[in-house]
């Protein structure tokens, strides 16, 4: 089981949270760099031996919308004439409100998932993040993709942003789950380094909840969301049964997938490469060589059992106790159990419900033992 993900850069504004690869005001390159993807594409495949049969494949940005459809489909068409799609293939394009237009085209080339960048529905926190729709846009938008056609749509909420009060989120998560999305992804925002919102917190400009409004937002999101029948299956992602996102579960599962655009990330056969970060950078260099990798590592055995703990801790059914044996580990762990950071369930080990909220430390203090 292969994912395959697609990196559009293109976006009409930039929001200051973001530290994505992406790029504003460039949509007269999306034809060229169509072009590049499409040849990247096509030269990375007859690497892969044998050919993989895709169960996923995921447009991420950027915004993929921000571009024709056409060139999403010229895409699409590649991947269909060159490879295989698993039959139950789960094909995800990222939209913003305010892209509506476009989403039965989407529909029509074959997307069959929608991940929608709500981050709010209330417009004094969009405003605060910068995000160029109303919360009248966005549960437009969602009605939209439905009417479209669209059975499984994603939406992703950010909770944390300046200036917003627990209430405010509070009303933000039973609004979303009045739409009843088939899955919610719900993202604490950090301050990201080189973007708007470092520099604003730096000048001392930038006013975010304390640290202890944000854990009570978690865990509202948690219990309204748990509440209302959908499974927390990883420390951010919440689906109603059977609508998980597969691509991301790749990730976390530590299957194999190959990434093609700018900055995209693969792992294969247990390395990991990545390609160039810069738009133009990117299209000389695949219209050069056919692509455009920037570096690449081999994982060390010691590497990939570290990464196997710190993906399964995300997901709520945990790790395998088996994989987090190694004796050097045993008095950390034994801490952490103590902490009521980590618990035990049926043979995992997983992250308690004070875990989930510091589990960047209960990661960081396992790196230390490796």
């Amino acid at each position: 089981m292969t994912g395959l993900y697609i990196h559009i850069p293109f976006c009409q504004t930039r929001c200051p949270y973001c530290d994505f690869a992406f790029v504003v005001n460039k949509t007269h390159l999306a034809d060229r760099y169509t072009k590049a993807v499409i040849r990247e594409f096509e030269t990375r495949i007859k690497d892969l031996e044998p050919a993989p049969e895709w169960c996923s494949l995921y447009f991420g940005g950027g915004t993929p919308t921000a571009i024709p459809i056409q060139n999403l489909k010229q895409i699409l068409e590649t991947v269909q004439t060159k490879t295989a799609l698993s039959p139950q293939v789960e094909i995800t394009a990222e939209a913003n409100p305010g892209n509506q237009d476009r989403f039965s085209d989407l529909k029509a080339i074959g997307i069959n998932r929608l991940s929608l960048g709500v981050q709010a529905l209330d417009n004094r926190a969009l405003k605060a993040l910068g995000r160029n729709h109303t919360a009248e846009e966005a549960l437009s938008a969602f009605h939209d993709a439905r009417r479209a056609g669209f059975e499984n749509i994603g939406m992703d909420l950010i909770f944390g942003a300046p200036g917003q009060t627990v209430s405010e989120w509070r009303s933000t998560l039973q609004q979303a789950i009045q739409l009843n999305p088939e899955h919610l992804s719900v993202y604490g925002l950090t301050v990201e380094p080189e973007t708007p919102y470092a520099r604003q917190y730096e000048n001392g400009n930038l006013s975010l909840p304390p640290e202890s409004a944000q854990a009570e937002m978690y865990g509202q999101a948690i219990d309204l969301l748990s509440g209302a029948g959908y499974v927390h299956y990883e420390i951010s992602n919440f689906a109603r049964p059977g609508f998980a996102s597969q691509h991301n579960l790749g990730y976390w599962e530590e299957r194999p997938y190959v990434g093609i655009g700018l900055s995209a990330h693969s792992f294969t056969a247990g390395r990991r490469s990545w390609n160039i970060r810069g738009l133009m950078a990117y299209i000389r260099e695949v219209e050069a060589t056919g692509t455009a990798q920037e570096g690449e590592e081999m994982l060390k055995p010691a590497d990939r059992d570290l990464e196997r703990i710190m993906l399964g801790l995300r997901k709520r059914t945990g790790v395998s106790e088996t994989l987090v044996s190694i004796p050097r580990l045993r008095p950390q762990l034994d801490r952490l159990l103590s902490d009521r950071l980590l618990e035990k369930d049926n043979g995992h080990l997983r992250l308690t419900r004070k875990g989930l909220l510091l589990a960047d430390l209960v990661c960081a203090q396992l790196v230390k033992e490796l």
